[in-house]
């Protein structure tokens, strides 16, 4: 089932209200370009994780001229477990409270709804920069491993301590920190090295169906520590480049420096393919990380489809949307007079306009 119920106050350019979707397993957003159809799938991905996926800040998520907002939910999963949620923001500060328990650390929302979000900025996990490629990959693990979250942590506060010794010139100090980030840094590369060959299964068998192209696109993982298993061979390795880590001033190599390539035919796929087919990539991904989800967890997500079916053929939509998994509720937006979306019995059809949804 998913959201049977949400509600919003000050939240973005949407109208305060209560929207009902007790029954519904579809909902389509239909409205212009700027009338709040991203802003309620925003709201809808902020109670899954207490978070943006657009990267803002809550003061952003704030209605223009107001202080705080608050958003709120009841949800069910397989008929079964019911919940609810409310998430406030006021004077800088966020409460959030599932079952009426304050939680206190984002992380344990990761399982609760499980969410997957399709969006334009997705392409960017393709033919972005090594640090956007990681963040994907590093949201998946995270939702199959919640501690996950606890090692990228404790390794970004190791590495800012280290690039400040580096920058002093600390030598001294320099060694507890080196130990500290190869044994938390190999844990994270370890996960990473693991999860490129399962995600592969997943995405692999999606992209010879949806692309049409005859040759497998393989994602490979190129850490940073190449070909070195051991902490004594990583720790050395580092040692033997400590003058020119010191002279940058920077942590040249680690985890934080590793990256993701697409390959295909034994070539970048970034390198020849065009922007519609590494968008398509992009969706697939995303189809591939919703089912990946699903293997690792016994909870269907929430899918979110923002306009990102508007730049594909008519077949390429139709072979998209047949290869959704197994979703516990599913939002897209479409524009006005578009007629490619495929509603099934327990849908609910809304018009937004200027944050007021109507439903049909």
């Amino acid at each position: 089932m998913g959201f049977t119920g949400v509600r919003s106050v000050n939240f973005r350019n949407l109208e305060d209200s209560r929207i009902d979707l007790s029954g519904a397993d579809n909902i389509f957003l239909v409205g212009l370009n700027g009338q709040g159809k991203t802003n309620f799938l925003e709201m809808i991905y902020y109670l899954c994780y207490a978070s943006s996926f657009r990267g803002k800040s809550e003061k952003d998520l704030c209605r223009h001229g107001k202080e705080g907002f608050f958003t709120g939910a009841r949800y069910s999963f397989n008929g079964q477990q019911f919940g609810s949620l409310g998430i406030s923001f006021k004077n800088g500060a966020r409460t959030t409270k599932l079952d009426d328990k304050i939680i206190r650390d984002r992380k344990e929302l990761i399982n609760n709804i499980p969410c997957v979000v399709f969006c334009h900025d997705d392409l960017s996990f393709v033919n972005g920069s090594p640090e956007r490629k990681r963040l994907f990959f590093d949201q998946t693990l995270s939702y199959q491993y919640p501690y996950y979250v606890d090692s990228l942590r404790k390794y970004k506060k190791i590495l800012f301590t280290r690039n400040k010794l580096l920058k002093e010139k600390k030598r001294d100090l320099l060694e507890i920190y080196t130990v500290q980030m190869v044994t938390t840094g190999k844990e994270i590369q370890t996960r990473r090295k693991e999860l490129t060959s399962l995600f592969n299964i997943h995405f692999s068998r999606y992209f010879r169906k949806i692309s049409g192209l005859e040759e497998d696109l393989v994602i490979t993982y190129q850490p940073s520590w190449r070909n070195m298993e051991e902490d004594k061979e990583i720790f050395d390795f580092l040692r033997s480049r400590e003058d020119k880590e010191i002279f940058r001033g920077s942590s040249l190599y680690g985890p934080h420096r590793d990256n993701f390539v697409f390959m295909h035919g034994g070539k970048n796929f970034v390198d020849f393919g065009s922007t519609g087919q590494m968008r398509l990539v992009s969706l697939i991904m995303r189809i591939a990380q919703a089912d990946f989800i699903s293997a690792s967890q016994e909870k269907k997500p929430i899918l979110l489809l923002d306009d990102v079916l508007l730049e594909l053929d008519r077949e390429k939509r139709k072979l998209l949307l047949d290869c959704l998994p197994p979703y516990e509720q599913a939002f897209f937006t479409f524009l006005p007079g578009d007629d490619t979306y495929q509603s099934g019995q327990n849908s609910i059809f809304f018009d937004i306009e200027k944050g007021v949804l109507t439903k049909r």
